[in-house]
């Protein structure tokens, strides 16, 4: 069986994907990931082949967008302003024009969208698969397996499905003056309505990581559980990782993108260590370095460079991170109870569902500082019912199918496939 995978340019999109195609792979099958020239190096290294001809959005560029948008509106909550959408350097309101901006980068955008879009069928044509993965916004993913005439399966990367809004920063909605400029950046606008109402509605099968009592409600597609196999990028086995002292360990963890798409005004952790050093707990950070640069760090944090999560995990009493589907998915697998530091308003709704099955608690990102965190983590390492929660959940999760034991249910799927083939393609 040959499986094409799609994605997005965001690792952490497709990071959760890989041990799927490990799995295929295993099984006898082949697996080609389409993907922009940018993800070559990331999809080698987890041992997947990528094949690098689509021309997708720039998802930092549109990320960054979102929070634009807050800035205009007033609500932008930081002291400083948002990056540029371009440059990541803090936006100078009075020299940018978004209007002419954004009429340019749509413009661009869509023609670079629909390149992707061609290059898929294409491809899909071509190498004729008999099944089609693809991530939230591997927009590129539907079109594909409707030129192959084959399921698409969208495969989510965490508790966030394709229901779940995005909004600015504050939950706001806006107003008449932003609304639709914010909306142009959407698949919608994009690709034309048309497109994206049968790019989104051609979802037939949804593979869902997530245990039962936080998975997103879905609208559309069949639901597939599959247990979420921590890959959080290649490395080695830290060596270095301190014997337990005692003390109550702490990991926290500051991904690649928070800086880049909110500024350094969100980088709270100097907030984050002095919390938990003050309740006498040990640290075992994992944060670019740029991000703890000229901080002088107490002896009890121990800074893992380029270790992957999961191998820091276990034996973590807590775990502080900003709400990404990689963090919070990671830890759910570990059993550790979480805090969670949401930079955005839709995150802080995702993370809500943690907090609701009480194995963790959300500090929005924007008021975090050393005594709401100091308090979050006093209760998440001292109160017992934390961590009994968190076990429970990675019970449930370690109940769900293997993804060995979904490639079967995916060959069942791709021999399931009869009548006639679809009468027309997207275009």
């Amino acid at each position: 069986m040959r499986v094409l995978f799609v994605v997005s340019s965001w690792p952490g999109h497709y990071f959760p994907m890989v041990p799927l195609g490990w799995a295929l792979r295993a099984a006898g099958h082949e697996v080609h990931v389409l993907c922009a020239p940018s993800e070559v190096g990331g999809l080698t290294r987890a041992g997947l082949t990528p094949v690098p001809v689509l021309d997708t959005l720039d998802v930092t560029q549109y990320a960054r967008v979102f929070n634009v948008g807050s800035f205009y509106l007033g609500s932008w909550p930081y002291p400083d302003p948002p990056p540029h959408p371009d440059t990541g350097e803090p936006l100078d309101k009075d020299t940018f024009d978004f209007q002419q901006w954004w009429d340019t980068t749509s413009a661009r955008s869509r023609r670079r969208l629909h390149r992707s879009i061609d290059a898929a069928r294409d491809y899909a044509r071509c190498w004729r698969p008999h099944l089609v993965v693809h991530d939230l916004v591997g927009y590129e993913g539907p079109p594909a397996a409707e030129a192959a005439q084959v399921p698409n399966i969208l495969h989510l990367w965490g508790p966030t499905g394709p229901d779940d809004g995005l909004d600015t920063v504050d939950g706001s909605n806006g107003n008449e003056q932003f609304t639709s400029a914010t909306a142009r950046h959407t698949l919608t606008e994009l690709a034309g309505h048309d497109l994206a109402e049968r790019i989104y509605g051609h979802t037939e099968y949804v593979l869902d990581p997530c245990p039962d009592p936080v998975a997103p409600k879905l609208r559309r597609g069949q639901r597939l559980p599959m247990r979420y196999v921590p890959y959080n990028g290649p490395g080695a086995v830290p060596l270095e990782l301190p014997e337990p002292s005692g003390r109550p360990r702490v990991c926290m963890v500051w991904g690649r993108s928070g800086t880049r798409t909110f500024g350094a005004a969100s980088n709270k952790l100097p907030q984050m260590i002095e919390a938990a050093t003050s309740l006498d707990a040990e640290v075992l950070l994992l944060a670019l370095r740029e991000d703890v640069q000229g901080y002088d760090l107490p002896d009890t944090v121990h800074p893992m460079v380029e270790v992957p999560l999961h191998l820091v995990l276990p034996g973590c009493d807590a775990v502080v991170h900003y709400g990404s589907g990689g963090a919070t998915m990671t830890s759910v697998a570990a059993g550790v109870p979480q805090l969670a530091l949401p930079l955005a308003h839709n995150s802080a709704l995702l993370t809500g569902r943690f907090t609701e099955v009480g194995c963790g608690l959300t500090v929005p990102n924007y008021e975090a500082d050393v005594p709401s965190l100091r308090a979050a983590l006093e209760r998440l390492v001292g109160e017992a019912s934390f961590a009994a929660a968190a076990r429970d959940l990675a019970a449930m999760a370690a109940g769900m199918p293997t993804p060995a034991a979904t490639v079967g249910t995916l060959e069942d799927i791709a021999g399931a496939r009869t009548g006639p083939p679809a009468s027309h393609a997207l275009a």
